[in-house]
Order: C-alpha cells, then structure tokens, then sequence
C-alpha cells in the first residue's frame, strides 16, 4: 500500500469525522463546535473532494496531480485547527483548480461527454471554494457544492454505460438534463428560489436517464458485488429524484425543515449510496490493496437509507427530535462502512500477502573446507 497515497486518504478520513461531527452539532443532537458552520465544506471537500481528486490523481499518473488532494486534505487541517475560513478556502480553491486542470489536459488529448460532465463538476467545485474563501456562507453554496458531486458522479455512470448507450442523441439528451441542472445551480447564485427550481427539474431529468440506460439494470440480477453495487446505484437515483422534487418545492417557497430534506435527499441518499458502491472497485486501484465482496457491506447501507428516510420523514414534519435521531442513523451508516472497509482491507492485504510466492533465495556458498574437497 503507498503511504503517501494512505496519508491523502487519511487526510479525507479527518474531513469525514470532522464533518460527521460538525453535523451532528448543526442537527442540535451536540454542543456546537467552532467548525460547524463549515460542515457542508468538510463533507464535500475535505472528505469527497480528497477521495475524488486522490482517484483522478491515480488514474492522471503524473505527480502534479497529486497536489490536488494534498492541498485539500491540507484544507481539513486547517479547519480543525480552527484558522480562519479564507486559509482553508484559498487551499481547497487551488486543489480544484488542479483537479480542473487534469480534466482540462484529459479533455484536450480526447473529447468525451463523461470527461466533459466531471470537468463541469470540478469548476463546480472552484466555483463554491472560491466564493466560500471570500465569505459566502457554505448554505448559500449547497447547490454549487452539489453540483461538483452530481456531474462527477453522472460523468462516471455515463462512461460506464457506454456499451449500453450506442444512441449519441441519447447522450446529448443527458448533456442537455446536466446543463439544465447546472444552469439552475449557476442561478442560484443570483436568484436562489428560481434556480432552485430548475436545477431540480434538471435532476430530476438526469435521474429519468440514468434509470433507463444504466448498466445497474443489468448487474442488479447477478450476485454478490455486482448486485450490491446496482443496488447502491438504483437506490442513490431513488433519492436523487426525491432530492430533485424536494429542490423544486424549496425554490417554489417550501419552509420549516425542507432545506434540510432537499440537501440532505442528494449529499446523502444519492452521494453516499453511489459511494458506497464505487469504494470496492476504486480503493482497490487507489491503495493497491484488495478490497473484496462482504456481505455485512449491506448493513450499512441499509441502515443509510433507511436513516435517510426517517430524516425526511422528520424534516417534511418539522420534527426537530426525530431529526435529531435521523441524523445519529446518517453518521453511523457513515462510520460503519468506512470501518468494514479498512477491517476487510487489511484483512484482505494480510490473506495476500500469505498467499503470494516468497522469492526463492540462493543457496549459501559452501564453507571453504568444503569447496576446497569439491
């Protein structure tokens, strides 16, 4: 396992129990704590930032690349250490600027549409970073800060249906849903309610794409991973069309809890499904460490979802309470996953390593008397 790439992957790790515990205070269930204003930074970009500008890294293979996640897992130090916003605001700016940079050097040796949504997604995510740095307020961001995680994610899932999506008109029809969406999220930053609305009929559009031409359609009838990744992948556009409808409601003048129910619908329901069933297939190629199909990885995600409900549930009655314990469900479904994931990875590393051929070592030269005899 590379321990410098283990170490950018740690530095994801602070931004996930920062953030988890940044979000338990903003749900009233703890005392607040100094960082807690930046708790939709934290998750995005410090935890996800780190985890996708590390992978993009990997698969760039030029060293520059990797000072995308080190600045940004350097950005969750900063904020731990209670410094002030615009330190952290100005590293996260320039680990995206170098995660736009690789899509942008990708983009110009070969044009495709998947690149073009996640290179969409990383000036998304300049965009939020920059702003957040000179004082904007990260609930004003929500929606830029979705939409770094939205494209990147929607870019993936099209690569990867590619052999089931020979049609280019269909392609562009998912280009022109993504482009509505992030329209409506460029609008929210001059007319929030209104780009509010269309960015959620531009989600909700790119979910009605996704659940008929995805590959997790197919791999949802075959066992073990690939049934567990599908699932992760059908439920995450379940809520991501919930998000889509919540987003409308808000911008159409929606109070009490929805902001709660809309963010909370996509960062959680869709993001973290849709993560959970990548991080068999990516940790792998990132730590070069096997991370094999378990199936106590269904706990987790079930009780995600199951937890996500109950917060919408909660936020749509204006339950702060049952919010609160929503939300208790949300950080351990979290924390759970990421704890059968490094238990199973090394457990995974220890069984490889048995199992490999030991190297065969020369025999030792003779004793001088001997090889005088001989």
């Amino acid at each position: 396992m590379p321990r410098p790439r283990l170490l950018l992957l740690a530095g994801g790790g602070v931004g996930l129990l920062l953030g988890t515990w940044t979000g338990l205070s903003r749900a009233g269930v703890h005392d607040p704590i100094a960082p807690m204003a930046a708790h939709g930074i934290l998750m995005v970009l410090g935890f996800l930032g780190t985890l996708i500008a590390l992978e993009r890294a990997v698969a760039f293979g030029a060293r520059w690349a990797f000072a995308g996640p080190a600045l940004s897992a350097l950005a969750v130090l900063t904020i731990a250490a209670d410094l002030p916003d615009a330190v952290a605001g100005v590293l996260l700016t320039a680990a995206g600027l170098v995660v736009t940079a690789v899509y942008a050097t990708t983009l110009a040796r070969r044009v495709e549409p998947h690149l073009a949504l996640m290179a969409a997604g990383a000036v998304a995510w300049v965009v939020a970073a920059a702003l957040w740095a000179v004082g904007w307020s990260p609930v004003a961001l929500a929606p830029t800060l979705a939409a770094f995680l939205v494209l990147t994610i929607v870019g993936e899932r099209l690569e990867l249906s590619r052999l089931r999506v020979s049609s280019a008109a269909s392609r562009r029809r998912l280009l022109a849903a993504a482009a509505l969406f992030g329209s409506g999220v460029a609008l929210t930053l001059i007319q929030r309610p209104a780009g509010l609305v269309v960015a959620g009929v531009g989600l909700v559009a790119q979910t009605a794409w996704l659940a008929r031409h995805d590959i997790a359609r197919v791999t949802i009838h075959r066992a073990g991973l690939p049934r567990f990744a599908a699932a992760c992948m059908l439920a995450g556009y379940l809520w991501l069309a919930v998000g889509g409808v919540l987003w409308i409601v808000l911008g159409a003048g929606g109070g009490g809890l929805v902001h709660d129910a809309a963010l909370h619908a996509v960062f959680l329901g869709f993001v973290i499904s849709m993560v959970m069933g990548h991080a068999p297939i990516i940790l792998p190629a990132v730590l070069r460490t096997p991370l094999p199909y378990r199936p106590s990885a269904w706990v987790p995600l079930v009780l995600l979802h199951a937890s996500v409900a109950l917060r919408v549930a909660a936020d749509l009655a204006d339950s702060v309470w049952l919010r609160g314990w929503a939300a208790h469900g949300n950080v351990t479904a979290l924390l759970l996953f990421a704890a059968l994931a490094v238990v199973t990875a090394r457990r995974a590393g220890r069984s490889y390593q048995a199992d490999a051929p030991q190297p065969v070592r020369p025999a030792a030269p003779a004793p001088r008397e001997q090889r005088s005899l001989t």
